[in-house]
């Protein structure tokens, strides 16, 4: 686990000192049983592990085993619920730290279209002043709101009143962002009690992903061009 980068990141997100402590306990706790977690987010996006670590209400009244590698005394459900949520904050951390890094490179190598915004903070400006451009009726909620598993970029809200969590990319979008827009919808869900959509705007789209977000329900993907407009100074 990369323990200095993702103790600062949240941090700067506001996590208060407590906060910080209780999440390392957790994730060390899981790595106690699980290994390295960044090799597990190398292996398959530490989806294993988050599958053994899920235990409903109904696996609790049905008598079910604690599914987990992790002892655990007490509540099984809500015990295994705040496991999950604090690996989910972690791979919130490795998903946003990978963009970060591609878009270092591109920004050293100065090998993109002219065109795109070179950091998401940018795009994030640009679409929230222009949701109707990607759907009529979208109104902005809240940007940068906080979740459980991170920070999603733009919280919106349709014509119908159903929200929509928007994750913006500044580069290629690859196939660990959908863990990334999943754990959000999933933190909506819990909040509202409603399943919220999920879009996903960038560039371009790995292709992994493209196959992988027909399997998550309400989904959608959105590639954004910008074009430069001129005129005279008079």
């Amino acid at each position: 686990m990369d323990d200095q980068g993702f103790r600062r990141w949240l941090e700067r997100t506001g996590d208060a000192p407590n906060t910080v402590n209780t999440r390392f306990a957790m994730l060390r706790r899981i790595e106690k049983h699980y290994g390295d977690l960044d090799l597990a987010h190398s292996d398959d996006l530490c989806e294993s592990i988050l599958t053994e670590l899920s235990y409903s209400t109904s696996d609790a009244r049905r008598g079910e085993p604690n599914p987990s590698r992790i002892p655990i005394e007490g509540d099984v459900t809500s015990n295994l619920a705040s496991y999950r949520t604090h690996l989910r904050k972690y791979l919130a951390y490795l998903d946003q730290r990978e963009t970060a890094d591609l878009i270092a490179e591109e920004v050293e190598a100065d090998a993109g279209p002219a065109q795109r915004f070179r950091y998401e903070q940018d795009l994030e400006a640009a679409l929230s002043r222009s949701l109707e451009q990607i759907e009529p009726g979208l109104t902005l909620v809240e940007q940068q709101r906080s979740l459980p598993s991170g920070l999603l970029d733009v919280l919106a809200r349709d014509a119908r009143g159903g929200l929509v969590a928007i994750e913006l990319k500044a580069v290629t979008a690859k196939r660990e962002v959908l863990g990334q827009i999943a754990a959000y919808m999933a933190d909506l869900q819990d909040e509202t009690g409603t399943l919220p959509r999920g879009l996903i705007v960038a560039p371009e789209f790995d292709t992994k992903l493209i196959s992988g977000a027909r399997l998550i329900a309400g989904l959608g993907l959105l590639r954004y061009r910008f074009a430069f407009t001129f005129e005279p100074v008079e």
